[in-house]
This record gives structure tokens, sequence and C-alpha cells, in this order.
């Protein structure tokens, strides 16, 4: 901590920054560094580079010793040390998270981070949502912290191309906690010669925010519920109370999916789980719901051109790159449909008719431009037509095999049986994938009702193990 002795302060300010590759961490700490030494102030810096590749974790240290022009030489340290964080900086809200498990968060340490997650490739590929819940993590932050600042990078730069990093850098100088001035971090800004306009907008809003006084998002975009149509609302009410949310939210994907017919037959394999649910917790149901869903709404080709083909994906792309509306935009996208995703769109009784695809079609279709656009539109528009395929069929099969697994085990045991609706994080993913985790569910329901009868033991150790296997190493199934 910082020890004043004739009001001068004895030590350097130091602050950690945390940031993932592309997020121009390093591009803050040199503004920080140029913006101290033209200032007068000694300063150095370090990093520690994780993956060497973008979304890689990269941990940047800086030190700046606040007295000008100083008549000895400061010492400076290339690491931190647990209770030495003036300020800890996290472009992703995660990193703020693993600083407090090293012991780098103190009760007199300011803690600025983003809302914005950026997610891992473990949360990525793990079955189901494998998604970190950041709560925990901010009110750990909180309760740690001497001040945690939260900065909504998305929302205040909307309608600019200011970027994160510029933003941020804003926030610290308007915390007050180093000596610069405001003007020292639009100098160094300017020296830097890169995008020097909106990096400088960026600063300003980033200083502005914080001088007004931010205030943290109050709701997470990512866990919000859509709302199925009124007409639904008395069949919803038939539910639990705990279920309607997950519940009118899968109804509102299956419509957009296929039908409001479809979503009716959704609530109607449901109906069957809910009325033997016989816990107050309802988890059985609750489960049963999102699973189900998320199954019945499997990934075809047709699925992907639907969301491809969505004015919003345009929208949130340019967003992304900061890329104004009237910028010339050249998106490619890369398919390798193999013969299960052709069959996707073949009527069931033509299937012979594709021959056998070892390695796939490659395709690099153009989707910026009139034709690439219109050839997955045509794609999209076949949605009608998804019922008559093969891998429709094959997929409600596989539904109601493992729901007649889920009734069967509930007979022997309540957990057993949410267990077995969990197992449906194994129908997860697009062709190979989807087909191995396909596969090792139709062995484990072969002949299901003996294996509990006569084995339970053993099937429940298998079930938790399959599952564990699935939500932290996906690849092992």
């Amino acid at each position: 901590m910082n020890k004043v002795a004739n009001n001068a302060i004895s030590r350097p300010i130091c602050i950690l920054l945390g940031a993932l590759g592309g997020q121009g961490g390093g591009v803050l700490i040199e503004w920080l560094v140029n913006a101290a030494k033209k200032a007068g102030y000694p300063a150095q810096a370090t990093s520690t580079p994780g993956v060497a590749q973008r979304t890689g974790a990269t941990t940047y240290y800086f030190e700046l010793f606040p007295e000008k022009n100083p008549t000895g030489n400061p010492i400076f340290t290339f690491f931190p040390a647990s209770g030495d964080l003036d300020v800890m900086i996290a472009m992703e809200p995660t990193e703020a998270g693993r600083a407090i498990e090293r012991g780098f968060v103190t009760d007199f340490t300011t803690v600025i981070t983003t809302t914005e997650r950026v997610y891992s490739t473990s949360e990525k590929v793990s079955a189901g949502d494998g998604r970190i819940d950041v709560a925990p993590i901010i009110r750990a932050i909180d309760k740690a912290a001497k001040k945690l600042i939260q900065i909504d990078v998305t929302a205040l730069s909307a309608d600019t191309s200011a970027r994160g990093n510029a933003i941020i850098l804003g926030a610290l100088i308007g915390s007050r906690i180093l000596p610069l001035t405001a003007e020292d971090c639009r100098s160094a800004i300017r020296a830097k010669g890169v995008a020097v306009a909106s990096n400088i907008t960026g600063f300003d809003i980033g200083l502005k925010a914080v001088e007004k006084g931010v205030k943290p998002r109050q709701e997470d975009n990512d866990y919000t519920f859509n709302k199925a149509p009124a007409e639904f609302d008395s069949e919803i009410s038939a539910f639990p109370d705990t279920a309607h949310n997950i519940i009118s939210h899968g109804i509102a994907r299956l419509i957009d999916y296929q039908s409001p017919d479809y979503a009716r037959e959704y609530l109607k394999r449901l109906k069957i789980i809910s009325d033997m649910d016989k816990d107050k917790t309802k988890k059985l149901t609750f489960e049963t719901a999102r699973h189900l869903a998320r199954w019945m709404s499997f990934e075809d080709v047709i699925r992907v051109a639907q969301l491809k083909t969505r004015p919003e994906r345009l929208s949130r792309i340019r967003r992304e790159l900061k890329v104004g509306p009237h910028v010339p935009l050249k998106l490619t996208d890369y398919f390798k449909p193999g013969r299960d995703e052709v069959l996707g769109v073949i009527p069931k009784g033509l299937s012979w008719l594709v021959p056998a695809l070892k390695k796939g079609i490659a395709l690099h279709i153009p989707t910026g431009s009139a034709l690439g656009f219109a050839m997955l539109k045509f794609l999209s528009i076949l949605k009608p037509l998804r019922s008559r395929t093969k891998q429709y069929d094959e997929e409600q099969e596989a539904i109601n095999q493992w729901l007649e697994a889920v009734v069967e085990a509930n007979k022997r045991d309540y957990f057993l049986a949410c267990q077995t609706a969990n197992l449906a994080i194994l129908a997860r993913g697009y062709g190979n994938v989807r087909k191995t985790g396909l596969g090792k569910l139709d062995s484990l329901f072969v002949d299901w009702k003996n294996k509990l009868k006569n084995n339970y033991p053993k099937i429940v150790a298998e079930v938790d193990q399959i599952i564990l296997i699935a939500q932290s190493n996906p690849d092992a199934i």
C-alpha cells in the first residue's frame, strides 16, 4: 500500500492488466508508458503472454513512480506481488476472477472491469451450457476490492468506432488514481498515430463515464428469455411456475425454428414428464424443458442458413468490427457439409440419390454478395420440407428414445431421472460430433429397462461418468 512520509509517496503505483489477444492490451499499456514519460514520471511495463494467438490471455504489469523527475532512480519490479496492486484492469470479467484467486485484489485495490464476456474455448466446446457465471465473481470483487468500476464497453461505444482499450484508458484516468492528466493521455494517443480520432473519442467516453459515475449493467442479455406468443399462455400455465420462463423461451425458439404446431409437439412431450414429476423442486421438468427445446431445434443445413441470413447478423458483425453501415463489407462463409447434412434438405424418399461423401463438400459462399445471400436464403425457405427429411425422422426417433429413458429412470429414482434428462447434452453440435454423441446415447439406451432392473448401480455410475466427461472433455465421448 502507498506509504506517505513528508507528503511524499515512497513507492510506485502498481497496475495489472488482464486482456485477451485482439483487445488492445499492449497498446493500452504503451499509451500509459508514453504518457507517463512525456509528463516526467518514471514508468515501466512488462508482459506475460498466454497463448500467442487471438483470444489468448496476456497479463501486463505497469508501474509508475508518482514523483516528477526524481533525484534518484526508483526501483521497479517486473512482476506484481500479492498485496501490491493499486489497480486491477480486466478487459474480460473472468480475468478479474483469476486476479482474486492469485491474491492480487485487496482492500486498497481498485478493480476496473468490462461487462462483456469473451467465451473461452472450454466454455464453447462444453456440452450444454458451459458458460461461467460471472455474477459470483463480481460479488467477490465487490467484497474484496476497495472499489469496483464496471464498464459496459458495448453500450458506451454504440454508434462510434471507439475501441474498448481506449475507453478503459479513459476510465482509468477518470478514477484519478494516476497523476496523469487527460491531455497527457491524448498526447500519447496522437504520438502513436493509429486511429487517432476514434481512440481519442473512446478515451473521452470512458473518462466522462467514470466522472459521471457509471452504474453496472443490471441485466445480462445472454440470459434473457424470449417470450412465447400470448396464445400459448394458458398451455404454459399448466406447468410448474419454476419452468414457465424456460418453457416460454422454448416455444418461441421452436416457432422460429419450424412452426407453432411443432412448438405444441414440444409441450405435448414435456407434459408427460411434468405429470410424473412429483418432486417439490420440479427439477426434472425444468431440465427436460430446456434440453428438449434445444434438441428439437437441432442444427441442420436449413437452420444454419436461417441464422446466417438474418438482418441482425450483419448488424452484429458490423458492430463487432466497428464498421459503419456505409462501408463496404466482404463476408464469406465456409461450409463443408457431409452426406448427413445434405440429407437434411432432401426428402427421405430421395436419399438414395446422395452418394457417400467421405470428406464432405467444401463450399465458400460470399454471403455479402447478392448471389451468395440468395443461395443461403433459398436454403432457409426450405423449412416446410424439414419434416420430410431423413435426418428429421432420425432426430425425432432419438428424442423419443431419450424421453422414454427418462420416464423409466424416474420409476426407479428421481435423481437418476434428472441425470438421464441431462444426457441430452450429448445431442450437440453438427456432423460427426453430433453423430458420435447420438451413437453413445443409442448404445446406452438399448435394453434400458432391463439395465435399470438388473444393473442399477452400474447404470447410475455410467450416467454420472458420461455427463462428467461430456462437460469437462467433450472430445473424450
